[in-house]
């Protein structure tokens, strides 16, 4: 009987590493296609309390930056590689005015965000799969003249590589 585990445990992995094309027999299928220099993520919170601007919010506190595509002087995430990315970003705007923030790829809104203030604390947040080309700009804005909660941190933006190469299909 343990001869048939034992028997069975080789053909699994046998099976596993020829799926993958790996001559070895282990269980493979760990990320093999992917360039660990490649890789790009940042997360990056913003302090800034003061009224917002018609330019990009600048998120000055980063806490990742892995590829360095994201600048706090700008405001701007600057894809380094072709592919689909995953962005995300969050708003509190003060209790006492309703602001809105806008996701902007390439000077075009892709989703906004909304807050109505009304003496509460609200926060909002959205999620999107962008297919960037290397280069392309991707920022928030928000409502000129209005001020984001930035006693804590609320205001976020963040973006990662799902998956590089060239989606055009």
């Amino acid at each position: 009987m343990i001869s048939v585990q034992i028997f069975l445990l080789i053909v699994v992995a046998v099976v596993n590493a020829d799926v993958c094309g790996v001559q070895k027999t282990t269980c493979c299928c760990e990320s093999q296609d992917i360039n660990p220099d490649e890789f790009v993520a940042f997360t990056a919170i913003s302090s800034n309390g003061n009224a917002l601007t018609n330019n990009p919010i600048k998120y000055d506190n980063i806490v990742t930056n892995v590829g360095k595509a994201y600048s706090s002087t700008t405001g701007i995430f600057h894809a380094p590689i072709t592919g689909i990315y995953c962005i995300s970003f969050s708003l509190m705007g003060h209790h006492n005015n309703a602001i809105h923030a806008n996701l902007y790829h390439n000077g075009k809104q892709v989703v906004r965000l909304y807050t109505a203030g009304d003496s509460r604390h609200e926060v909002a947040s959205q999620t999107v799969y962008l297919k960037l080309v290397k280069r392309d700009e991707v920022w928030v804005q928000g409502t000129a003249g209005m001020k984001l909660w930035a006693t804590e941190r609320y205001n976020q933006f963040s973006g990662a590589l799902v998956r590089s190469g060239d989606f055009t299909n």
